[in-house]
């Protein structure tokens, strides 16, 4: 178990919960479909469905988002920001919402390690909840607004990046790094590879199928 300064996995849950829930509130303010109850769903799924599942699963009482009236007000604020002054994006809404995707991709996978060896967790458990609690709120908003998840898909490089970002702050806590250090530099390497990703066209490994096998030969 690692000993982490108070508040830490707090400030860096928060940050994540705001990115993850103003990705989904612009999601759905950019459908003419969606009304405020859409938006708030959607920034609630974002937000928050990640660090849920990944409590249920951690089964340490009851669920963060459910006990910290913070979380709830990250959403809330997430959701005003979105509501009044969304539509001075303009056509930048679908960049800056896969922008705020990665972003928040690094935040949540470090806050749900964070959250896991806090709780006593072996490293890989952690690691693993850790990008279970990252990928979770995506997956839930994606769903719910008719997409296939960008953890599904062929060759995105999202739940990788989110499993970089764990390694990284387990191996540099080992390491006897910081808290402060470890969780910084995770981050970076979560977010980044994510962000890179979507830059450079960078790919997931993929099977090789029939029809390619037979193209090859």
């Amino acid at each position: 178990m690692f000993r982490l300064r108070p508040g830490l996995i707090m400030t860096v849950e928060v940050v994540a919960i705001f990115s993850g829930a103003l990705s989904g509130a612009l999601l759905a303010r950019s459908r003419r479909e969606y009304d405020i109850v859409g938006m708030a769903a959607l920034a609630f799924a974002a937000g928050l469905g990640g660090s849920l599942t990944r409590d249920v699963l951690l089964q340490q009482g009851t669920p963060l988002a459910l006990t910290r009236g913070s979380y709830l007000a990250t959403v809330a604020t997430a959701l005003v920001v979105a509501w009044f002054w969304g539509h001075h994006l303009g056509e930048h809404t679908a960049r800056s919402i896969v922008l705020l995707d990665a972003l928040g991709l690094g935040w949540f996978a470090v806050a749900g390690t964070l959250r896991c060896t806090s709780a006593g967790l072996s490293a890989a458990s952690s690691v693993l909840l850790g990008v279970v609690g990252a990928v979770g709120g995506g997956i839930l908003r994606d769903i719910l607004s008719n997409q296939v998840p960008a953890a599904f898909r062929r060759g995105e490089l999202y739940a990788l990046a989110a499993l970089a970002g764990a390694l990284t702050l387990v191996t540099c806590r080992a390491a006897a790094l910081s808290e402060v250090a470890s969780a910084g530099i995770a981050i970076v390497v979560g977010s980044g590879i994510r962000l890179a990703s979507l830059r450079f066209g960078w790919r997931s490994p993929e099977p090789r199928r029939p029809s390619e096998s037979r193209e090859a030969s």
